[in-house]
């Protein structure tokens, strides 16, 4: 309706009622939108299939399976499927035939400074008397 407002107001150059013209054209976006609608439920429904007896009560059986079934226990992978963590073999394979996935990667270490942070405009720790900005603090800031 914004676009709308901004077409109207140039057809008071026209010589035509900026107000008329906007319940005009506001009318017919209305309908225009309705009849979308009313297309879209149609193509719906045209495309629905009818279901026997037999197939809606085999889908209520499997979504009962499904929501008795849990869904992640502790030490299993979110994608595995199963009640829970399979058995190794002596060879260190998954009783179902399958290796095992690729180890974690560790968890990386905080790094903690020793000292105190060094300013940008402080002398530099190497003691060549120029500011840290401008001796080794040059090689931090282009990485």
């Amino acid at each position: 309706l914004d676009h709308l407002k901004e077409g109207v107001g140039l057809r008071g150059y026209a010589q035509k009622d900026p107000k008329n013209e906007y319940k005009r054209e506001s009318y017919e976006l209305f309908q225009e939108m309705k009849e979308r609608i009313e297309d879209t439920i149609l193509k719906t429904l045209y495309r629905l299939e009818p279901v026997s007896p037999e197939q809606m009560e085999e889908q209520r059986r499997r979504r009962a399976a499904m929501a008795a079934k849990p869904r992640f226990q502790l030490g299993q992978q979110p994608g595995d499927l199963g009640a829970g963590p399979a058995p190794a073999g002596p060879d260190g394979a998954v009783a179902g035939g399958m290796p095992p996935g690729p180890p974690r990667p560790a968890k990386p270490q905080t790094v903690v400074r020793d000292g105190d942070k060094i300013g940008r405009n402080d002398p530099c720790p190497c003691g060549s008397g120029t500011k840290y900005k401008k001796c080794h603090g040059k090689v931090h800031a282009a990485t």
